[in-house]
C-alpha cells in the first residue's frame, strides 16, 4: 500500500438513534481507510446530552465518562498499530481488516453458521430491491439448513468454527446430500456449489485464512435437455379438454413453447410489455427476471391467440392468469399422459422446445435464439437447443441441391 497517497482516521461517535431503557446511546468506532468505511460497537454506552460530537469524547467531567475516555483511548492506540502493522508487513490493508483483526474476528472465533446468516441476510436485501430472485434466495437458505442437518448429524453440534471447515468436511457434506436426500450428481454438486459462495463472505472479510475449496472440484455432468417435436406439440395444442384448469395450462405452456419465455417471466407479463409497432407486429418487450437481461420477443400467431384469449385475466394487474408453478407442473403431468407424451414434461420444457423445435428447426440462426433468449452467452443457449435429424436432413439437403447443380458453361 502506498501509504503517502493513502487516508486512515479513527473517530468515535454516539448512536443517538439508539438509545436503551435507561435512555444511554451506543458508541461507535468508525475506521476509515481510503474511503471505506467500517463501524463497531465499543460495548460503551453515554447519555446523549454528555457527548461531545465535535471532539468524538464525554464531556470528560464525572468518573465514568473520564473511565470511558480512557477507554477510547486504547481502542484508538490499538486501531493504529493494527493500522502500522498492516502497512509495514505490507499487507493491503482495509477498514474491514482492521477492524477483524481488532475484535479478533478469525477463522477460529467466527462459526460457520454465523457466515450463512450473514450471507443470507445481505442476499435477503438484494431480494427486496429486485436485484435478484427470490427462488435463488430460497436455495441459499436450503443449503444452510443442509450444513446445519449434517452438522448435528456427523458431528453433534451446533454450528463449527471456520477453522475446522476442510476438505473432508466438504465431502461429507456432498455425500449427505446423495445418501440423506437421494440427491442426483448435478443436485449435489448445485448445493456444494452454494456452499462455496456463502463461505467466500468469510474469505472476503478476512475471517477465514485459508480456502477450503480451493483443490475441491465440483463436477457438473451433462445433461440432456428435454424437448418437444412438432408432432407432439400439435397433439397438445389440438387436444380437448373438458376440464377448464387444464386448458389455461395447456395455454400458458403453449404460450412459451411459442416465445421461449420461463416460467417467472410469464407470471410477471403486464399489458406494458405488448408494444404495437408500425409495421403491424406485436412484440414481448421485457427483462429477464433472473438476470434483468432485456427481451424482445415478435409474436406469432399461437401467443396472440392467447393474448387475446386471456389479456388482463391475471391476478394483481398481470397479464395472463398462469397458476402457481408447482401446480402448473402438476397439471402438466395428467396432459402429458392424456396426451400419451412419455416424456417428463415441465413448464420449463416450453423453453427448451422453442429453442429447439420452434426456432432452430425451422432455420432461425443460434446468435438471434440467444438474444430471444436473453442469454449472455452462445454456450448457454447450446444447452436449451439442440440440432435434431430433422434439422441435419434439411441443412444437407440444401447442401446436396447446391452441390449437386448444373455447372453454367460458358462459350
Amino acid at each position: 500500500m502506498n501509504t503517502q497517497n493513502s487516508t486512515f482516521s479513527i473517530r468515535f461517535l454516539a448512536q443517538k438513534g439508539k438509545c436503551n431503557a435507561e435512555g444511554k446511546a451506543p458508541i461507535l468506532a468508525r475506521i476509515n481507510v481510503n474511503g471505506e468505511v467500517v463501524h463497531f460497537s465499543t460495548k460503551f454506552r453515554i447519555f446523549p446530552d454528555r457527548w461531545n460530537s465535535a471532539d468524538g469524547r464525554t464531556l470528560h467531567l464525572t468518573k465514568e465518562e473520564k473511565n470511558i475516555d480512557a477507554m477510547l483511548d486504547d481502542y484508538r492506540a490499538l486501531v493504529i498499530t493494527r493500522y502500522n502493522e498492516m502497512v509495514l508487513g505490507g499487507a493491503m490493508v482495509t477498514a474491514a481488516k482492521i477492524k477483524q483483526s481488532v475484535l479478533n474476528l478469525d477463522e477460529k472465533s467466527v462459526k460457520l453458521l454465523d457466515v450463512c446468516d450473514k450471507f443470507i441476510e445481505d442476499y435477503h436485501q438484494l431480494v427486496l430491491s429486485k436485484a435478484v430472485t427470490r427462488c435463488t434466495y430460497q436455495r441459499y437458505v436450503l443449503t444452510r439448513q443442509r450444513i446445519a442437518e449434517f452438522m448435528a448429524g456427523r458431528y453433534g453440534v451446533d454450528d463449527l468454527p471456520l477453522a475446522d471447515i476442510n476438505h473432508s468436511f466438504i465431502k461429507g457434506f456432498d455425500l449427505h446430500n446423495r445418501n440423506q436426500h437421494a440427491a442426483a450428481n448435478n443436485t449435489a454438486a448445485r448445493f456444494v456449489k452454494h456452499f462455496r459462495t456463502m463461505f467466500n463472505l468469510a474469505l472476503h472479510n478476512g475471517w477465514a485464512r485459508t480456502d477450503p475449496f480451493a483443490n475441491y472440484k465440483i463436477h457438473f455432468e451433462k445433461v440432456n435437455r428435454g424437448f418437444l417435436t412438432q408432432e407432439e406439440i400439435d397433439r397438445i395444442s389440438s387436444r380437448e379438454f373438458t376440464n377448464k384448469r387444464l386448458v389455461v395450462v395447456r395455454d400458458m405452456f403453449l404460450f412459451s413453447v411459442y416465445t421461449g419465455l420461463a416460467y417467472i417471466d410469464v407470471r410477471s407479463l403486464t399489458q406494458n410489455n405488448i408494444q404495437y409497432r408500425a409495421d403491424g407486429t406485436v412484440w414481448i418487450v421485457t427483462a429477464r427476471q433472473k438476470t434483468n437481461i432485456p427481451v424482445h420477443v415478435m409474436l406469432l400467431d399461437t401467443p396472440l391467440a392467447i393474448i387475446e384469449k386471456y389479456g388482463g385475466l391475471g391476478k394483481k394487474g398481470r397479464l395472463l392468469p398462469i397458476p402457481s408453478n408447482q401446480k402448473v407442473n402438476d397439471y402438466l403431468k395428467e396432459i402429458a399422459a392424456l396426451c400419451e407424451i412419455e416424456k417428463n414434461l415441465s413448464y420449463h420444457l416450453a423453453r427448451h422446445t422453442f429453442a429447439t423445435t420452434i426456432t432452430l428447426a425451422n432455420g432461425v440462426p443460434i446468435e438471434t435464439v440467444s438474444k430471444i433468449l436473453g442469454h449472455t452467452s452462445i454456450k448457454t443457449t447450446q444447452i436449451y437447443a439442440r440440432i435434431t435429424d430433422t434439422k441435419i436432413g434439411h441443412d444437407m439437403g440444401m447442401l446436396a441441391t447446391k452441390l449437386n447443380a448444373p455447372v453454367a458453361r460458358t462459350n
